[in-house]
């Protein structure tokens, strides 16, 4: 109960602090306490007692202040009936608010419809616009397509795929356009790839002009530069495209891919670059292209051309083409970075000079004009030195310009070779007459030829020593090297290749079809022939060295040293052997009057005159010493006489040394002096006397056979001055053949007692010599 209570008074309490307020909160857990607890009737009386406790205090409260709430109540029913009428004009009021309240719900209700239809509206118009923008960038694009803008149309379809299809991309048509983008770009890429290749194509059929302006081009600086070198000499060894000759033949510099004749656009290219690049695509670019121009260049390398009936104009053209080609590859390299890289053009170049030079080569070796290898020379020249301006490397072609060099060498040398041949197959092998000063003075041109009084003292007609032959040969060897150098001309960078191709040259000729038709004429057993193939022998011997002379004042100044041809060597080994054969020819000769000897060793009467055969090998002798052997160097005619003669002492020799000769007597000795006399008589009235020495060992053999004191030669003070070329074994035999007897009565002529003589002999030769 006094819980109850005390729960009230609580209530009453929070009541009074809170009059505004119900304060129902509390009340509901209290009433809940009382029904759990089952005090409901406790807590109503409670809540009676506390009522009329209250109710008591209001009494005496109002008792004690009941005038003033009278008043109060007075004021406060006045304020009332204000309150009530004031109420009344409230609701009346709130009426006319209410009613006005409805109108404007309803138009803000309109109003904010509207809005959100304007702002839909406005979200629509905002969106179309945005839509119609990307239509209309869309369009633009195409129509750029079409107007073959491509990089704007490119442009134009990055700028709407990054900016402005996003704002938009949750509809279909711009998922759609976003999709197509990709295609529209690969479109773009086929159209610029389409035009570089049509660009490509027309490329291909201008490069011949562009290589013909750039080989022109060079030749202009070619004569440019001539005149430049005859003005200044001292350039004369300054090559085209070296530094000095870029300094000095400046010139206005000409465009060969842009002019009047030829105008190469390269936006197509430049275009279909920057396109790829955009796309990220340029490497694929770089493949098509490095394909497309190893295509092109095989179509280059497809010509077919032959040299010949002096038509040179395939190779020509074909050399035209790999210029136009490679110069339009080394003006893209230079003017577009990153896309075609120094390696890449140098491989392609290196690719298509080894086809090229080999299809050149096959041209060259079928070639048989030339003539016709002083042009391609030419043209191949320029071709190399224009290629070198535009910084490509042409050492093969070198190495084919030097072909070009031994081919027409080759060439050269066949048709000289044929001259040669002819000339000294026909050859009549006599000395050369001239009949008139005019023809004189044409071999003295013709020919290396030293005059003497013996030819300038004749008058006309004059015989020289050599043939024809000769003059004709030197005058050929003159037109070759002639003609070689005029083809060797601005060729200073072979020099030295080319003079050794011409020495080589000049050498299978001179061996082969000078050399080797003499060598085989040799052969012949005409002694007149063989003595002028001889004489001519030495006329070519010295004309080599002349012919040496010549080909160093010919040869590029660049290059020293001493010039040796082995044709010299080569006509000195068969001199010798005409030489040789002279000798063969005069001793069979002599052999065929040897063969009429008829030596009676022991005749019984003393002839009076020299033996008829030698008469007549002297006179033999005698008519070949006047006209065959005239014209031969004197030293060569001495060692002929002195072979000649010593050929025959030796065959005398043989005969009185015969073993079938077993007596010789006093008559024998006495006609063989007459003969030995007679021949000694010949060879001192030749041009050398010491040629008589070639009979001393005969003249030893009749002073022994004739000595009285056979006993001298036992001296050797006597037998070294005496009998110096005698053996002992040839003494030994004589004596006995003469029966001659030594004064200590030895017969040398019996052969039990020869051993103890000769051992004598060499016992005392040993001392005295």
């Amino acid at each position: 109960m006094d819980v109850d209570q005390q729960q009230l008074q609580s209530l009453v309490l929070s009541a009074e602090l809170n009059s505004e307020n119900e304060n129902l909160e509390q009340l509901g857990p209290i009433i809940k306490s009382i029904y759990d607890s089952g005090r409901q009737e406790a807590f109503l009386d409670q809540l009676t007692a506390f009522e009329r406790k209250k109710e008591g205090e209001i009494e005496r409260m109002c008792n004690s202040n009941y005038q003033e709430f009278v008043q109060s109540v007075d004021q406060l029913l006045k304020v009332r009936q204000g309150t009530v009428n004031l109420k009344n004009k409230i609701i009346d009021l709130n009426y006319d608010v209410q009613k006005s309240g409805k109108k404007l719900t309803t138009k803000k209700k309109e109003l904010i419809q509207t809005r959100k239809i304007q702002k839909n509206i406005d979200d629509a118009i905002e969106t179309l616009q945005k839509c119609l923008h990307i239509l209309d960038l869309s369009n633009r694009a195409n129509n750029l397509i079409e107007e073959k803008k491509y990089y704007s149309a490119l442009r134009t379809l990055e700028e709407l795929q990054t900016v402005h299809l996003r704002n938009v991309i949750q509809y279909e048509f711009a998922k759609h356009m976003q999709e197509s983008i990709p295609v529209t770009q690969n479109s773009i890429k086929d159209a610029v790839t389409k035009e570089m290749k049509e660009w490509l194509f027309k490329v291909r059929q201008v490069s011949r002009q562009v290589g013909k302006l750039a080989m022109d081009q060079l030749v202009t600086r070619q004569e440019r530069w001539r005149v430049k070198v005859a003005q200044e000499p001292d350039l004369r060894h300054v090559a085209i495209n070296s530094p000095i000759e870029l300094v000095l033949n400046e010139d206005k510099e000409f465009n060969v891919v842009n002019n009047e004749y030829v105008q190469i656009d390269f936006k197509p290219l430049y275009q279909c670059l920057h396109i790829n690049e955009e796309l990220g695509k340029s490497q694929e670019l770089k493949s098509n292209y490095e394909e497309d121009r190893r295509a092109q260049a095989n179509l280059v390398l497809s010509t077919s051309f032959v040299l010949k009936d002096n038509d040179a104009s395939g190779l020509i053209a074909f050399f035209q083409d790999i210029v136009g080609f490679f110069v339009i590859e080394r003006v893209i390299l230079r003017s577009i970075e990153n896309f075609r890289s120094s390696s890449e053009v140098d491989a392609l170049w290196d690719t298509v000079t080894s086809k090229a030079v080999q299809i050149i080569y096959a041209a060259l070796y079928g070639c048989i004009e030339s003539k016709l290898f002083s042009r391609v020379k030419k043209e191949l020249t320029v071709f190399m030195q224009t290629l070198e301006e535009y910084s490509y490397n042409v050492q093969k072609y070198m190495d084919l310009h030097l072909f070009v060099f031994q081919r027409y060498s080759e060439l050269l040398k066949e048709k000289f070779a044929d001259d040669f041949h002819q000339t000294m197959l026909e050859d009549d092998y006599m000395p050369m007459i001239v009949d008139s000063p005019e023809q004189y003075e044409a071999v003295l041109d013709a020919c290396w030829f030293t005059e003497d009084s013996r030819i300038t003292g004749q008058g006309y007609p004059r015989s020289l020593p050599f043939s024809q032959a000769y003059p004709s040969c030197c005058l050929d060897i003159k037109n070759f090297v002639s003609q070689f150098y005029e083809f060797a001309e601005d060729a200073s960078r072979i020099h030295a290749q080319v003079d050794d191709i011409v020495r080589e040259a000049l050498d299978d000729m001179l061996i082969e079809h000078v050399n080797g038709v003499l060598l085989a004429k040799l052969r012949s057993t005409n002694l007149t022939q063989i003595v002028q193939i001889n004489i001519n022998l030495e006329y070519f011997e010295n004309m080599c060295s002349e012919l040496e002379e010549l080909l160093k004042e010919r040869r590029s100044s660049h290059r020293g040293g001493k010039i040796h041809l082995e044709a010299a060597e080569a006509f000195r080994t068969t001199r010798k052997k005409a030489e040789k054969r002279i000798y063969e020819l005069v001793n069979s000769k002599i052999d065929d009057f040897l063969d009429l000897a008829d030596y009676d060793w022991a005749p019984s009467t003393m002839q009076t005159q020299p033996s008829p055969y030698l008469q007549d090998m002297v006179g033999f002798l005698t008519t070949v010493i006047a006209s065959t052997l005239y014209n031969l160097p004197v030293d060569i005619k001495t060692l002929i006489y002195f072979g000649a003669l010593g050929y025959l002492a030796t065959a005398l020799r043989r005969r009185i040394m015969d073993p079938e000769v077993k007596r010789i007597n006093a008559n024998g000795v006495g006609n063989f002096d007459i003969d030995v006399t007679f021949l000694e008589h010949f060879a001192r009235r030749l041009e050398d006397p010491n040629i008589a020495d070639a009979f001393l060992e005969l003249r030893q053999i009749v002073s022994l056979l004739e000595s009285e004191n056979p006993d001298e030669y036992m001296d050797p003070s006597t037998r070294n001055k005496k009998y110096s070329l005698l053996e002992p074994a040839d003494v030994a035999l004589l004596l006995e053949k003469a029966g001659k007897r030594t004064q200590h009565g030895i017969n040398i002529g019996q052969a039990g007692q020869q051993n103890r003589f000769f051992s004598k002999f060499f016992v005392q030769k040993g001392d005295g010599v």
